[in-house]
């Protein structure tokens, strides 16, 4: 029966499919039949450009697969975190804790991982690889756009990117004198004030942008033994742009950004049927501080005969917390975490020259230098800080790549894409597990140091089809490459704990369709990924563990997204993606469990997004703009046992408001209809334990720009 059902899905995928390519054909013919005038005279969507190649193109002829967030749906009361923006797109899921980013079922290790957590999706911003979680942006504001490019991107991208890469563009400032001053209040107290303004600088081709913002609330978990309301928020975030050209043929930006974050964690877990209501039961108030933070400068060259960029960057962030260690009202347990991270990272690209179509290429270096030092603490209430038992890992990382990417246009319509990456990856690491108290609660005491190193080349070919500007039917093959490395553990015998690279194979097959005046846009795309190498956490003894490259998965599947402008003023956009994602091959001989033929954790079958949005100018010279955003996710599991599984969830947001003039005012709700959901998952000594997403919000925002 599941052989039938796998065929009946995949025929049914295939027949779509091949509709699009009639749909491509169709809609290439009309667009080359249909005069000019009435195109230019009717109703059409706003050209979106891409950079998920590592190029300006139109999304609809880039051959990828990717969802576009523009920075007029980004801010407080719409796509406001990486959480609301992955629920923007197909086949893709955010955890904070748990992945953090899943793409068609590929993501990382959880909170299972120790300090040490390597992301299976990459992230950047602008242009710059942010190397572990904690150093991600808390809140997404102030952005031109976000990017999240799904399937393997090791060519132009580079390592940790076996599952896609987030791109994540800073707003530039602009060749006017302005500002924005902003105010958002909501429910539990959910509050944000932003201020932001750009000028030209007199005398030169530059212009400046800085904004700064405050987002906090009071928390939306009540806690039991307090009967006060915990997880709260207390953000601070800045940011400064400068850009613009310093010459007939260079153009320069630099880039500075910080984050404060005073927020509690987040971390309340509780037994399920106290998390499920909102409820926490904590004796141990939690300590949280994260800062982080960074500055790029970014070299644009033109030759005659080739574009070279050059992009530097220095980032870091430091972190301390300590919380509840048992979860519960008893002063038994208390647990903690120290985080001092540092990167430095230098890439060359050396590209076509702008306009040279028949032909491109681009080709580069990166280089990458990392310093991190993690500690995790566990140990009973009663023992103090300073002698608590620890588990300390220090880690220097170097990587080393060189890439390259051709396209040539074989016939007018057909082009040739292929590309590779070669990587050296170099680790030299401390860990140390001690107990100054006694206790023992990590293990026994032990240290060892040891240095790894790993090289690899991903390669990638693609043939695309043009059709026309915008219809587009392509087929890819590409590999992925996750570093290995030294994990925070120690093995029985003493010695390091050491684990080799993941591997990943995508096979994709996909069209783009736009109509010929310019109202429709179609994107669809088939994927099949052989994941081999897994790493994985492993039981040495019940209590001990370590990693191992211990599974392999298949995950297969695929997206259709769609926009369209259905009248004047009235926008439609939706999206449908499906990941049949399981292991092959996972057992744990220590524990007795085999995970074999199990769904992958954060990997939901079926998901699906769609937003109306509606603006209509009044007499009276207002604008009204209103709309309803919608987000499904099927049921799916949090860890590898599949032994609690996420119930399907139904989130729908909407907003309401008036411009006039330079000023705004946006009525908005986030999860309207309280849909109760968990962010995370564990099972603690044999409980379940969970902590439960936010319920409904409903706050204001008055804005003024000019």
């Amino acid at each position: 029966m599941m052989i039938k059902r796998r065929r009946s899905i995949l025929r049914a995928a295939t027949a779509l499919m091949t509709g699009i390519v009639a749909v491509d054909a169709g809609m290439a013919q009309a667009q080359e039949a249909a005069p000019a005038e009435s195109v230019e005279q009717s109703l059409v969507l706003d050209a979106i450009t891409v950079t998920a190649r590592r190029r300006e193109e139109k999304i609809q002829n880039a051959p990828v697969s990717v969802t576009v967030i523009p920075g007029s749906d980004l801010g407080k009361g719409r796509v406001d975190t990486m959480e609301d923006a992955a629920f923007r797109a197909p086949n893709v899921l955010f955890n904070g804790q748990g992945g953090p980013l899943s793409i068609r079922g590929v993501t990382s290790l959880g909170i299972a991982g120790g300090v040490d957590r390597q992301p299976a999706v990459g992230m950047f911003l602008d242009d710059v690889y942010l190397a572990r979680p904690l150093g991600y942006p808390v809140i997404l504001e102030d952005l031109e756009r976000v990017e999240i490019v799904r399937g393997s991107q090791s060519t132009l991208y580079g390592k940790n990117t076996i599952g896609g890469a987030v791109n994540l563009l800073s707003r530039e400032p602009g060749e006017r004198t302005g500002g924005e001053i902003s105010a958002s209040l909501g429910t539990h107290l959910d509050s944000r004030i932003k201020a932001a303004f750009e000028t030209p600088i007199t005398g030169t081709d530059l212009a400046v942008r800085g904004v700064a913002a405050w987002s906090g609330n009071q928390g939306y978990i009540r806690n039991l033994p307090t009967q006060s309301r915990v997880s709260d928020t207390d953000v601070f975030f800045g940011r400064f742009v400068a850009a613009g050209a310093v010459g007939d043929n260079t153009r320069i930006k630099i880039i500075g950004d910080y984050t404060r974050d005073r927020g509690d964690g987040g971390l309340w877990y509780a037994p399920l049927p106290l998390a499920s209501n909102k409820w926490a039961d904590h004796d141990f108030k939690p300590e949280n501080r994260v800062d982080s933070g960074g500055v790029s400068l970014r070299l644009d060259h033109d030759f005659s005969a080739a574009r070279l960029t050059s992009i530097t960057a220095f980032r870091s962030y430091h972190m301390k917390s300590f919380l509840d260690g048992d979860f519960t009202p008893t002063p038994y347990i208390v647990q903690g975490q120290k985080d001092t991270q540092r990167q430095f990272s230098q890439e060359l690209r050396l590209s076509s020259p702008e306009g040279q179509e028949h032909f491109r290429w681009n080709t580069g270096v990166f280089y990458m230098r990392e310093r991190f030092e993690g500690t995790q603490y566990f140990d009973l209430a009663a023992v103090p800080r300073d002698l608590m038992s620890r588990d300390a890992f220090k880690q220097t990382a170097d990587t080393i790549s060189v890439f390259g990417e051709a396209s040539y246009f074989l016939t007018p319509k057909l082009e040739i894409t292929a590309g590779a990456r070669y990587t050296y990856d170099h680790k030299s690491t401390t860990s140390e597990i001690s107990t100054p108290s006694g206790t023992y609660m990590f293990g026994m005491p032990g240290r060892v140091r040891d240095t790894v190193s790993f090289s690899n080349v991903s390669p990638e070919a693609s043939l695309t089809y043009h059709f026309s500007d915008g219809n587009i039917v392509y087929g890819k093959i590409s590999r992925g490459y996750k570093s290995g490395g030294i994990s925070p553990y120690i093995e029985d015998d003493g010695s390091a704990n050491r684990y080799d690279p993941e591997l990943t194979t995508s096979y994709e097959v996909g069209a783009k369709a736009t109509s010929s005046d310019g109202r429709f846009t179609l994107a669809a795309s088939l994927f099949y990924i052989d994941w081999k190498d897994q790493q994985a956490v492993i039981y040495t003894t019940p209590f001990t563990r370590v990693y191992r490259n211990a599974a392999a998965a298949t995950s297969k599947g695929f997206e259709v997204e769609a926009t369209a402008e259905l009248v004047r003023g009235v926008s439609l956009r939706a999206g449908y993606g499906y990941t049949d994602a399981a292991y092959d091959d996972f057992i744990d001989t220590v524990m007795d469990m085999d995970y074999t033929g199990n769904p992958l954790p954060f990997a939901p079958r079926h998901s699906a997004t769609a937003g109306l949005l509606f603006r209509h100018e009044m007499a009276n010279g207002l604008l009204l703009k209103a709309g309803l955003d919608y987000a499904f996710r099927s049921s799916y599991s949090f860890t590898s046992d599949n032994s609690y599984r996420q119930s399907a969830t139904h989130l729908l947001d909407a907003h309401v408001g008036f411009e006039k003039d330079d000023w705004k005012a946006t009525l908005w709700a986030k999860n309207l209809t309280d849909e109760h959901y968990l962010k995370n998952y564990f099972n603690y000594s044999g409980t379940p334990m969970g902590v439960a997403a936010p319920g409904r919000t409903v706050g204001v925002t008055v804005a003024r720009e000019w």
